[in-house]
């Protein structure tokens, strides 16, 4: 079985990429598929990976360099990775709506939610709990990246929405917190 990534997860962390403002460049190595990003002008040089022949790619800010893909089949993938699929700017939120007490502590991207930093540990935060701006409070992750989601207000914890190892969606209600 060959070492490849699923086209979708790539897509999934292209998509968090353009909509993070935080993130200037990103390379990854997955087997033998390369994925580089930068949002500079002339940003990354990325080397093709060993298995395939580069697709010439004009780099631009915001837009991803294309993955190369050892398979035939996944030939259309760099096309489809470039520009972010509609369907990410919805935000569609899975979980029941939060009572509108507090703020939202909404999902960045399509990913993994977990409440506490590894297996059998306790969660970051519970119901009830008091949390300080900055302070995390769970991860989303995305391809093997574990993501920290911290608190942008200073509050008490009303509401979790989500289960641990649930799936989430981008823009989708994680948690309400009761701002001091």
């Amino acid at each position: 079985m060959s070492n490849t990534p699923n086209i979708n997860e790539i897509k999934s962390l292209l998509e968090w990429v353009n909509q993070s403002g935080d993130i200037q460049e990103l390379n990854i190595k997955y087997g033998d598929v390369e994925l580089a990003m930068s949002r500079t002008p002339g940003g990354l040089n990325v080397a093709a990976p060993v298995a395939a022949p580069a697709a010439p790619v004009a780099p631009a800010p915001a837009q991803a360099e294309a993955p190369a893909a050892p398979k035939a089949e996944e030939a259309p993938a760099p096309a489809e990775a470039e520009a972010p699929a509609p369907a990410a700017a919805d935000e569609k939120p899975a979980a029941p709506a939060s009572s509108g007490n507090g703020a939202e502590v909404k999902s960045p991207m399509v990913g993994t939610f977990y409440a506490a930093p590894k297996p059998g540990a306790d969660p970051f935060v519970k119901v009830g709990d008091t949390v300080e701006v900055g302070q995390v409070l769970c991860i989303v992750e995305v391809m093997k990246l574990m993501n920290n989601i911290e608190a942008k207000v200073a509050g008490t914890v009303t509401e979790i929405l989500v289960e641990n190892e649930d799936a989430v969606e981008h823009g989708q209600v994680l948690m309400v917190i009761e701002e001091k």
